[in-house]
């Protein structure tokens, strides 16, 4: 019975640990030297694709000071001279708030609609990046990058997101309920 116990915790614990070791792996998928061309290029974009697919699912699993510590960490390893550091933080977290502020539109309904969602926070994290490093350098910043960053992961999102649906845990929300059978209030019928 022992045993029981403690697999039920490891099992918690295990749960519980996911979706931050998986947005550390791809954290430190950025620095991958690939050789090819355009997916080395979203590399950046790839954990905010794990954000917003675990916030789908476990957005609790995935506390702000988590993201805040990932979102540094990838700003100082991609970072070069000037560049803004806890602006990925803040764009995870962004992200995680308009994914949970959104989840009755996004969990339950068919892939296209939670990859046009995808698409619409994707934006919206490429621009504030792309807007806080050119005011933080105080230069004129080339778009054509940050947009290719984009086009590839929209691209690439219909690929990553199945496989990460798999492996984070089940969403309540995806669960349909048990029929606990049809009888309502007033019904006589047997």
């Amino acid at each position: 019975m022992r045993t029981d116990g403690t697999l039920a915790l490891l099992d918690r614990w295990g749960r519980a640990a996911l979706p931050g070791t998986v947005l550390l792996f791809f954290v430190l998928l950025t620095l991958a030297p690939l050789r090819a061309p355009y997916i080395s290029d979203a590399l950046p974009l790839l954990p905010a694709l794990v954000v917003f697919q675990f916030s789908l699912a476990t957005p609790e699993r995935l506390p702000g000071p988590l993201l805040l510590a990932l979102g540094v960490l990838l700003d100082l390893l991609l970072g070069g001279p000037g560049a803004p550091v806890g602006i990925s933080a803040l764009g995870f977290v962004l992200i995680r708030a308009a994914v949970v502020a959104n989840r009755r539109y996004l969990v339950g309904v068919p892939f296209l609609f939670q990859w046009i969602g995808f698409c619409i926070v994707c934006w919206g994290f490429v621009a504030l990046v792309w807007a806080f490093t050119t005011l933080w350098t105080w230069a004129p910043i080339d778009p054509v990058p940050a947009m290719l960053q984009y086009v590839v992961v929209i691209v690439i999102y219909p690929l990553l997101a199945p496989l990460l649906a798999r492996v984070r845990a089940r969403d309540p929300l995806n669960i349909p309920e048990l029929s606990r059978g049809g009888a309502r209030t007033g019904d006589t019928t047997p």
